[in-house]
């Protein structure tokens, strides 16, 4: 019978180890135990059943454990081998990369342990794949982190070359405050300021109208919306400088930001800056409308009036869109116009109806021209509001002369021919006046007066050799 003493280890209250259930514990305390002897085979092998990602290695036993191992891992375990065989009773933190059949490796660190038997070794381990997973990950987002900051000193250094390249002063802006955050050696010079003393101040501070500072962020950041300049003045060296700003706006890292371009106004002789206020102001207080736009018939500027004919609340609805979006019949009368504009230089009248955003239509007479000593020249249309007080009786008058003139003209008829064929004889000379008067009104363009009335332009054809126009 054994005695207590017999039954503990002598630095612990704990029970000596059955021989069934040590290899249960030895392999659930590590992820992989290894039996080898001091010329390295491998006589057991035990795998923690928790995890199955070494897979089965029951191969490995009765072979060289150096069979297993990369190169620079086999002199670690000779090493440790022989550290054993001089004495040590335990080595901790060895680190072994395995490779098996060349088809994958995991690294492995192992506590090796003599076992009283000098041809008797066990090694412990735990897989470090996760570990070494993680590491790569790390490395890999540092490496990401590094290339992240070069791109972006690449970038700012593109950023500020360009910037300072740019002949015309540029400013980018807070478009809350107005605070300056980055600008060129071009505005700098304009100001009178040093370039590196601009960040961090405000735009507006360097107004020459002191009245105009509150609202001049705002007014640059409605400026940028609408697509129109803002004309400043700003105090520099050499007094104040006129200047046009054209901003842009746009957002970044949860900020709106302004892109703003300043042009100096080239210096007018008073009579000429006399006579170019009274021409804005007639443009913006004419009792007809005005719309100017570009080549294509979209709208960069209009007055009042125009708003009032639309019924559009702000220029913000109607600057961007395209003006056949209020005509009549549409891209057709736009078309039309813009052709006959882009031969002449200008049309005279053209009369069609402008549409509201309320459905109603107003009929309207327009006039057409365009700056032909510009490549990319705006065009105008001055939009008149026909009145019908007076045409209304001479055309009714006309009607009815023409009405009893074809009246008289019908009963003469009768008698002649027959109903159907007195009938049919009106209609095409109603179908001629039609025609005739759709041609007339598209400067016989025969697409556009087909689709005016509801024709193919086959069957418009048809009708032209019929009626023989």
């Amino acid at each position: 019978m054994k005695s207590n003493s017999d039954l503990d280890w002598e630095f612990g209250a704990i029970p000596m180890i059955e021989p069934e259930y040590l290899g249960g514990i030895l392999a659930t305390s590590s992820d992989i135990a290894l039996l080898i002897d001091q010329q390295a085979t491998v006589r057991s092998v035990l795998l923690n059943s928790s995890g199955q990602a070494l897979g089965n290695l029951s191969h490995w036993e009765g072979c060289n454990f150096n069979k297993f191992l990369t190169n620079e891992s086999k002199p670690k375990l000779q090493r440790a081998i022989d550290r054993i065989k001089d004495g040590e009773t335990i080595f901790y933190g060895l680190e072994l990369n395995h490779q098996d059949n060349a088809l994958w490796q995991f690294p492995v660190r192992y506590n090796i342990h003599c076992l009283g038997d000098p041809d008797k070794i066990l090694l412990l381990g735990r897989d470090l794949r996760s570990l070494s997973e993680n590491q790569q990950r790390l490395i890999q987002a540092q490496l990401a982190v590094e290339r992240s900051i070069e791109e972006k000193r690449e970038f700012d250094a593109h950023f500020k070359i360009l910037l300072n390249a740019t002949s015309e002063p540029v400013v980018f802006l807070n478009a809350e405050s107005g605070s300056i955050l980055h600008a060129n050696s071009a505005l700098a010079d304009m100001l009178g300021q040093d370039v590196a003393d601009l960040p961090g101040s405000k735009l507006q501070s360097f107004l020459s109208d002191k009245s105009a500072k509150r609202d001049f962020v705002e007014n640059l950041a409605r400026a940028a919306q609408g697509k129109y300049e803002v004309a400043s003045a700003f105090a520099s060296a050499d007094g104040s400088t006129n200047v046009k700003v054209t901003s842009d706006i746009y957002r970044t890292a949860g900020m709106r930001v302004l892109m703003c371009k300043l042009t100096a106004e080239a210096a007018q002789p008073e009579d000429n800056r006399e006579f170019v206020n009274n021409l804005v102001s007639a443009f913006h207080n004419a009792p007809d409308a005005i719309v100017f736009t570009n080549n294509q018939g979209t709208i960069q500027y209009a007055n009042e009036r125009f708003l009032d004919l639309v019924h559009a609340g702000s220029k913000n609805e109607v600057i961007s869109n395209n003006l056949a979006e209020y005509l009549g019949r549409g891209q057709i009368d736009l078309a039309l116009m813009l052709e006959n504009v882009a031969k002449s230089g200008s049309v005279k009248v053209y009369s069609t109806h402008l549409k509201s955003g309320f459905g109603t239509k107003i009929d309207v007479e327009t006039s057409v021209s365009q700056n032909n000593g510009a490549r990319n020249a705006l065009i105008a249309f001055i939009v008149r509001e026909v009145t019908h007080i007076d045409d209304t009786r001479v055309n009714a008058a006309r009607f009815t002369t023409q009405a009893q003139q074809d009246e008289m003209s019908a009963r003469d008829l009768v008698g002649t021919a027959s109903l159907k064929e007195i009938v049919s004889e009106t209609t095409d000379v109603i179908e001629k006046i039609c025609i005739e008067a759709a041609l007339e009104m598209t400067n016989n363009n025969r697409a556009a007066a087909a689709e005016m009335l509801g024709l193919s332009r086959q069957s418009l054809y048809v009708k032209l050799s019929k009626l023989d126009i």
